[in-house]
């Protein structure tokens, strides 16, 4: 039996550009795709975040045809990059029942996802913040994204930001794999016993496991790039997770994880169009269902007012 196979390319502009340590992004590519058997039709979003993964993307998916045998999909497609083996099991997930999405899943509101703090100016920023949440009389969470400046710089920040939140107010900082073990480990101590920080995300580069298992007991590091570069690291990885459906190569997996009450897993956006959010609000409901329910990270305010945000696939797909 053949699945009929399509794809549409798509490109937007971030409302303001997101920095981190090693790129910074403010324009997205990348393809919806559709796949369709007796009439029952799936969409996946191929989401790459790195121009390379992207030109990698763009010449795989030319070489998949327009007919596609079921048998084994999921095997025959292992050859591809993780991005488009996640669109295909994506769209596979669908028509096959293994996820049902709702109409609605209320992540608008600003206590319902985390909140990314600028980082030329985090003080005047989380201040702007404040004054919101005072507004609203809710705990909110914020991110910081570091290694961005030197390091007297960004401690010196840090330690205003503490002064200045209370108990109702969550901090990730994320370094992007870009410090090195003597700096990392001063972070920690300086943070281990405060109780507003969720975690340090991914401090060390990718490939130092054993100094990020060593952080780990003073303070929790969730890992990100890690899990993304070693899979295995998913099931051996005793601290935080974050986890982002569209880099990983079967989000069945994590859906599963979701559903059997797995702790200690984030949620967290690659910046995608409505077609990729319908994962990330349907898993993030259910990780705030779980053991340890944190607030998802989704970039909510980092996307333009377009149809490609819409909550409803066939619209998003018959617009482009």
């Amino acid at each position: 039996m053949n699945l009929l196979f399509k794809k549409k390319s798509y490109s937007f502009k971030l409302s303001t550009k997101v920095e981190n340590s090693k790129t910074t992004f403010l324009t997205k590519f990348g393809w919806i795709i559709k796949l369709t058997i007796n009439e029952k039709i799936g969409f996946g979003e191929v989401s790459p975040l790195l121009e390379e993964d992207l030109k990698k993307c763009a010449k795989q998916l030319d070489m998949i045809p327009s007919y596609l045998k079921l048998f084994n999909l999921s095997e025959q497609i292992n050859i591809f990059h993780p991005c488009i083996q996640s669109a295909i099991n994506s769209a596979l997930a669908e028509i096959n029942g293994k996820i049902i999405f709702k109409e609605n899943y209320y992540f608008d509101e600003i206590d319902k996802t985390a909140i990314l703090l600028n980082h030329e100016n985090v003080v005047s920023d989380l201040n702007e913040i404040k004054k919101r949440q005072s507004d609203i009389g809710k705990s909110l969470t914020i991110k910081w994204k570091v290694a961005l400046k030197n390091n007297h710089e960004e401690e010196a920040s840090l330690e205003e930001i503490l002064s200045q939140i209370g108990n109702n107010i969550k901090l990730r900082i994320d370094a992007n794999g870009s410090w090195g073990r003597k700096i990392a480990n001063r972070w920690a101590d300086i943070l281990k016993d405060n109780k507003n920080v969720d975690w340090l995300e991914q401090p060390l580069c990718v490939d130092d496991i054993e100094g990020m298992k060593e952080l780990n007991k003073k303070i929790p590091i969730a890992l990100d790039e890690s899990l993304l570069k070693f899979p295995n690291l998913i099931d051996e990885w005793k601290g935080w997770q974050i986890r982002r459906p569209s880099q990983e190569n079967n989000p069945v997996k994590l859906l599963r994880e979701l559903e059997n009450k797995k702790a200690l897993i984030s949620i967290s956006t690659s910046f995608e169009t409505g077609i990729g959010k319908r994962w990330l609000y349907h898993l993030s409901s259910l990780q705030l269902q779980g053991p340890t329910p944190k607030v998802p990270g989704l970039a909510m305010n980092k996307f333009p007012n377009s149809f490609l945000f819409l909550n409803e696939a066939k619209k998003i797909w018959d617009q482009l």
